[in-house]
């Protein structure tokens, strides 16, 4: 045989399995190539799925932000604050009407409910009361004490606070500062008793006056009479001068009782007081300006106030001749002016008047060294008809308050035993001025 024509066996069998064996692996190729494009084909059905779910997320996101800014701003605006908790206690929400009327600053979410709302009384009508008993309220009233340090009452509602699903979350606080109307409602009250009190005292001043126009034309008669008798002459001129002061205080009921028409316009506090002193028209305090009263403000100072300037000048009068006739002819007065800190006004002051958290005051003082007023005695000085003076009728101080309340301010007075005694007078100030008070 030629070795041309022999052929290697076992090489004929590689070539059959490699055959074999690469006509099944591109059975396996076509395979995946077909698994592939169905892939592919599923992957794009699934890719517009997705889209088409992203699309629909991101307009229920846009409209959940809507949702959220609109509620947002519905608690932003409110004028009750808004308080919202946890099943735990602690802050989950608190709007910035609750911020302002509790005093707290703006950083108080995730602290716990008593670190903000500081209950005085009726600690069981609050949120967390609701939350532990699953109880609602509404329209409750309980007192709180603020960040300023005053005690306000607040008209509060409660809910608890649910998920779709039922679920408990948490409870909310809705609370309204019911503050000023209490206290108007209090003086409204006391304002009736001293205007029932003031006709009375009116009616009876008539009723008075007239017979001692008669005794005191008599006394006068008899006092000319007896001009050969001194002695019984001075006990005439004394029934005169009797006469004379009942009509005094006759007319200081009928000032009492006269309702204050206050025609308020635009002064420079310290520049009118100023003013006042200078003119000073009452007798027996003319002279004392400059010697006994001594002014403690800058004349040059801007205050401006809203004020009547005769009706107020009254007040002033009726309290610097008290100051001056405090502690005798050595007695000296000290009188000054100014706007107080904004904090100072909202801890002193804001249970006493309508302010609001924002809201400052002028202070006029008017100070004496005197004997000072006994405990006692100060919470009624300025009640009708209440003196501590020997011969003093009750009614200048109360006068006094009585102006000063017309023009919307406050009238109170510190003093102890034998250290003097300040009274201070507190009125608005312009807008433009709040917060020009030192801290």
């Amino acid at each position: 045989m030629d070795d041309k024509q022999v052929v290697d066996i076992d090489t004929v069998d590689d070539v059959e399995q490699f055959t074999e064996r690469y006509a099944s692996f591109s059975k396996i190729i076509n395979r995946m190539q077909r698994q592939y494009l169905t892939l592919k084909d599923t992957l794009a059905e699934q890719s517009d799925e997705l889209r088409s779910v992203n699309e629909t997320l991101q307009a229920l996101n846009a409209e959940n932000r809507t949702v959220t800014e609109f509620l947002n701003g519905i608690l932003t605006s409110l004028s009750s604050g808004v308080i919202a908790v946890d099943p735990d206690g602690r802050i989950t929400h608190i709007n910035p009407a609750a911020e302002r009327i509790l005093g707290v600053s703006a950083e108080k979410t995730d602290d716990a409910y008593a670190d903000v709302m500081n209950i005085l009384e009726h600690d069981e009508i609050s949120a967390i009361g609701t939350l532990h008993s699953g109880t609602p309220f509404d329209n409750v009233e309980k007192r709180v004490k603020t960040g300023y340090g005053t005690v306000l009452t607040l008209s509060v509602s409660t809910s608890l606070l649910k998920s779709h699903d039922g679920e408990m979350v948490g409870a909310v606080e809705l609370f309204a500062d019911i503050s000023k109307m209490k206290r108007m409602e209090e003086q409204l009250s006391r304002m009736k008793v001293l205007a029932s009190l003031g006709e009375l005292a009116a009616s009876i001043a008539h009723e008075v006056r007239n017979p001692l126009v008669g005794i005191s034309g008599f006394a006068s008669l008899l006092a000319r009479d007896l001009a050969d008798n001194p002695h019984m002459k001075t006990m005439a001129d004394n029934i005169v001068a009797g006469v004379n002061s009942i009509n005094q205080t006759i007319e200081n009921l009928l000032a009492f009782a006269r309702k204050e028409e206050v025609h308020k316009n635009s002064v420079n506090l310290a520049e009118y007081l100023s003013v006042v002193l200078d003119n000073c028209a009452v007798e027996s305090i003319a002279p004392q300006v400059g010697k006994r009263v001594k002014r403690k403000f800058d004349p040059s100072a801007t205050i401006n106030v809203d004020l009547d300037p005769q009706l107020f000048k009254q007040a002033l009068v009726n309290l610097i001749k008290n100051a001056l006739e405090a502690g005798g002819d050595d007695t000296l007065v000290d009188i000054s002016c100014d706007i107080l800190p904004l904090a100072r006004a909202q801890g002193e002051y804001g249970n006493r008047l309508e302010l609001s958290g924002l809201e400052t005051l002028a202070e006029i003082t008017i100070s004496d060294n005197g004997p000072g007023i006994p405990d006692r005695d100060i919470e009624r000085i300025f009640t009708p008809f209440y003196s501590t003076k020997e011969n003093g009728t009750g009614l200048g101080l109360a006068i006094a308050w009585k102006i000063i309340k017309a023009h919307g301010g406050d009238l109170r007075a510190q003093s102890a035993p034998g250290n003097g005694t300040t009274f201070s007078i507190v009125m608005p100030v312009k807008t433009s001025q709040q917060g020009s008070g030192q801290s």
